[in-house]
């Protein structure tokens, strides 16, 4: 007879953690945008307990912090590329408490800070356009 602990202890496999994965971050993308958002209401969201959460990630050798970092740099590329948004905007669009933390956490990711990496990327825009993004509340 195993215990509900030992069945959580078992590694998957399958798609059931990677499908996890994905919905996560698709969540967070949309939840970033829209206010502060910790493990804890992130996995209300998911109706599972957030040490589940932490579970499902640690599965995938990842951390929520790590998930959230990776989603934040991969919107704050989109918007650098995307937009002529000031990075000021983008950095209280992103809940950095300043915008110097949004510049030391995309020269930590990117290895440049983000006014380089925009104008190293700005060749790749064939026709520069605006995205519409929703403004924080």
């Amino acid at each position: 007879m195993t215990s509900r602990r030992d069945v959580d202890a078992q590694p998957r496999t399958g798609h059931a953690s990677s499908r996890f994965s994905v919905d996560l971050r698709r969540v967070l993308e949309t939840e970033l945008l829209k206010g502060p958002c910790t493990s804890i209401e992130i996995a209300r969201l998911f109706s599972i307990h957030h040490r589940t959460l932490s579970r499902h990630l640690a599965r995938e050798g990842v951390t929520f912090q790590q998930v959230v970092d990776e989603i934040r740099f991969t919107i704050a590329r989109d918007l650098l590329t995307n937009t002529d948004m000031a990075l000021d905007r983008i950095s209280v669009m992103l809940r950095y408490s300043e915008p110097s933390a949004f510049t030391r956490a995309f020269r930590r990711w990117a290895g440049q800070p983000p006014s380089a990496w925009r104008a190293s990327h700005a060749r790749s825009r064939k026709h520069p356009r605006r995205r519409m993004v929703p403004r924080p509340r």
